[in-house]
């Protein structure tokens, strides 16, 4: 049973009003980085369509491919970062830059890839992708001349492999749980570990403490193997 408190110095409403500004604090986090994103997706997409207006077909695949990393959740600036690189190794295919346009195909995955969370955003190009990238890449090993009857085959197994390499999303959402229950920890220990004059409450307060402990190493448990 824990000691009785008569005063606190983490009573409900300052708990209440420090919850309240910290999550005010990462929406505002959230929202600044969100808008940097947005910003910065446009201005790189904006340099992209010059650059492809004029011809300088590398520039505009750089461009776009920042673009197409810039990713922000329900903002479609990114997929028109991906449509512009299908669009420059388009273009570089019909003017015989036959590597420049696989450079292209490869920018447009890296984009995806580099996007990855929870869930893969425009998951749904990689099949499409995967399948060029492995053809252009057997073409060029025949040109070579060290072409092998599956080359082409084993280029796409080693593609769409990503799957089986991507980020668990469970185990990366029980870690961030598994964050959120160390904070829950960390005012537990200050709200019931703690007397108003600073001394400790040793039974609640070795408690809490070790919950806490706990809850820290497991969140970095599941982020190293999430």
């Amino acid at each position: 049973m824990l000691e009785p408190r008569d005063e606190r110095p983490w009573g409900p409403r300052r708990i209440a009003g420090a919850v309240g500004v910290v999550l005010l604090l990462l929406a505002g986090l959230f929202a600044v980085a969100a808008g940097r994103a947005a910003v910065s997706c446009r201005k790189e997409l904006h340099a992209a369509e010059g650059f492809l207006a004029s011809g300088d077909l590398a520039s505009a695949l750089l461009a776009a491919r920042h673009a197409a990393e810039w990713y922000v959740p329900l903002d479609g600036c990114s997929e028109v970062g991906l449509t512009l690189l299908d669009e420059v190794a388009a273009k570089a295919d019909a003017t015989g830059q036959g590597e420049l346009a696989l450079v292209a195909l490869r920018s447009a995955r890296t984009s995806i890839m580099l996007t990855r969370g929870l869930y893969t955003p425009h998951a749904g190009r990689l099949p499409r992708l995967h399948a060029e990238i492995a053809a252009r890449m057997a073409a060029e090993r025949r040109l070579s001349g060290k072409a092998q009857p599956d080359d082409q085959a084993r280029y796409l197994a080693q593609l769409d492999g990503y799957e089986a390499r991507r980020p668990n999303p469970w185990l990366a959402l029980a870690g961030s749980l598994g964050f959120v229950g160390w904070l829950g920890a960390v005012a537990g220990f200050a709200w019931f570990g703690l007397r108003a004059d600073g001394s400790f409450v040793w039974k609640a307060a070795l408690g809490w403490a070790g919950t806490a402990l706990v809850l820290f190493c497991l969140w970095l448990t599941l982020v190293r193997y999430a």
